[in-house]
């Protein structure tokens, strides 16, 4: 089991460990904005699962990349605490603990572990960042460049859409 540290104790994430490879489980998920949508499985945009375990654990770097992307992907957010930043409420919940259980992030019924998972379009995980420490940052960088990556990923050989297309 993969653990984390939170105040200065190593604690153990709980339930299902996941693995970049592996398929993302799906998860029904109700928003701030009271909507609920089934999310994690396949998707016509990449998906990115952002757990932030504080209302205020949303940086301003984070928000920047979340801003450069969320046209074309995707970005959700999961937190026990209301978030102090301003997010939409589409996409953004305080309905933690199913999926972050299914994805391995859950400390307890108040708590999860700060992460981010991209999700590509066949519903395969293909980023996985746990911060090592609750309190700690994620790498900005490479999950930009991660995003990014998983959004300009064109699949090769026979797609639905090649098939469609070529006249079949």
């Amino acid at each position: 089991m993969k653990e984390v540290i939170l105040n200065g104790k190593s604690v153990e994430l709980k339930k299902k460990e996941r693995h970049v490879g592996g398929e993302a489980p799906s998860v029904r998920v109700k928003m701030i904005s009271v909507e609920t949508k089934v999310i994690g499985m396949m998707a016509d945009k990449v998906q990115v699962m952002i757990t932030l375990p504080y209302g205020n654990s949303f940086s301003k770097e984070l928000y920047k990349i979340v801003n450069k992307h969320k046209d074309k992907a995707y970005i959700y957010f999961f937190s026990p605490e209301a978030f102090t930043q301003d997010v939409d409420d589409g996409f953004a919940t305080i309905d933690f603990e199913d999926f972050c259980m299914k994805f391995g992030v859950f400390i307890d019924t108040t708590l999860c572990a700060k992460s981010a998972f991209i999700i590509d379009k066949e519903g395969e995980i293909v980023y996985i960042d746990i911060t090592e420490d609750v309190a700690g940052e994620f790498d900005l960088e490479k999950l930009d460049e991660e995003i990014q990556s998983a959004i300009d990923f064109k699949r090769k050989g026979h797609t639905h859409e090649n098939w469609m297309g070529s006249g079949h």
